[in-house]
């Protein structure tokens, strides 16, 4: 399994409660259209001695790198448009990595 990692924090005007319903959208619309599987959305509510930890993390799991190179190009395909777009309109930062199963 391959996976994408984005923590982000929101921007001071936005209400974590939009972002929040905002994201799971987002994650509703990708693994509906076969994009994604089992995707994840925590909120940190301690990060410990990780003081520069984002507040939020979605964890999004494809079958292989095929499967999120696909979803990563849907995505792109409408970067600005929809759940994705509104996101952008409400994160200040974010950090992106991938995994795959060790």
């Amino acid at each position: 399994m391959t996976s994408y990692h984005v923590f982000f924090s929101a921007r001071s005007e936005a209400k974590e409660p939009s972002l929040i319903a905002t994201t799971r959208a987002l994650a509703a619309e990708l693994t509906a259209a076969g994009k994604i599987r089992s995707p994840r959305f925590l909120r940190v509510t301690n990060p410990a001695n990780f003081t520069s930890l984002l507040r939020f993390q979605l964890i999004v799991d494809c079958a292989d790198q095929t499967g999120l190179d696909a979803a990563m190009a849907h995505v792109r395909s409408r970067v600005h448009e929809g759940p994705h777009g509104e996101i952008l309109r409400f994160v200040s930062d974010f950090k992106v990595c991938f995994s795959t199963d060790a």
